[in-house]
């Protein structure tokens, strides 16, 4: 194997595998070629553009856009809408913040714990409105806190933010986890995980979170 295939092949890194959408002659030393209809094994995302992979042993740089995952993007795609689709209204987390012992909670456990949090880079992943987030960022003088929230929420937990005066702390990502881009490592997560406590990997890809807190 050259320096440069154990540049990119980490066995940390989750490979996955792509499908060919048309033919790709190289046009450099690095590149790959692959005709449609090949597969091809991702070692690295290297950019948005170029993706660094593995075709019958070789290996080589390939334009992501000649690729895809197949029929699974699609069935992935429409759960993740409907999935997020929920936890886009106002009226289901009007619901849960309305719930006062479950939000005293939440505000009680940030409390007693602010001094592990103090200084910390926090990253709430499913923030909803941000009432975890907020909690962190006033009652816990943390370093940061990175609020993520993949459904269209997210836009009103930026508002809350803002008028909550917690905006020199708190940072709103609008994103999955798996497509999330932090501007540093997190220390600490907190996070209200419902329903099937993230068990289902449709939900969180665990690796991916490992990834991103250490």
């Amino acid at each position: 194997m050259s320096e440069s295939e154990n540049t990119h092949t980490n066995s940390n890194l989750i490979i996955q595998e792509f499908i060919a959408l048309e033919d790709f002659n190289a046009t450099g030393a690095e590149q790959l070629s692959f005709t449609a209809g090949d597969t091809l094994l991702v070692h690295e995302q290297v950019c948005t553009d170029w993706w660094w992979a593995e075709r019958s042993g070789c290996f080589g740089y390939v334009p992501s856009a000649f690729l895809h995952r197949g029929v699974e993007d699609v069935e992935d795609a429409w759960q993740d809408e409907e999935y997020f689709s929920t936890y886009g209204t106002l009226k289901l987390h009007l619901e849960m913040l309305s719930d006062r012992p479950r939000t005293e909670t939440y505000r009680q456990v940030i409390v007693s714990n602010s001094v592990a949090l103090r200084g910390k880079v926090v990253m709430d992943l499913g923030c909803g409105t941000g009432i975890i987030s907020l909690f962190c960022g006033r009652l816990a003088q943390p370093a940061a806190v990175y609020a993520v929230e993949a459904s269209s929420v997210a836009e009103h937990t930026q508002k809350l933010v803002k008028l909550n005066r917690c905006d020199d702390v708190v940072t709103v990502f609008r994103s999955r986890a798996e497509d999330l881009m932090l501007p540093s490592k997190v220390d600490v997560l907190v996070s209200e995980w419902m329903g099937n406590c993230l068990l289902n990997p449709k939900v969180l890809n665990l690796q991916l979170l490992m990834d991103i807190l250490l």
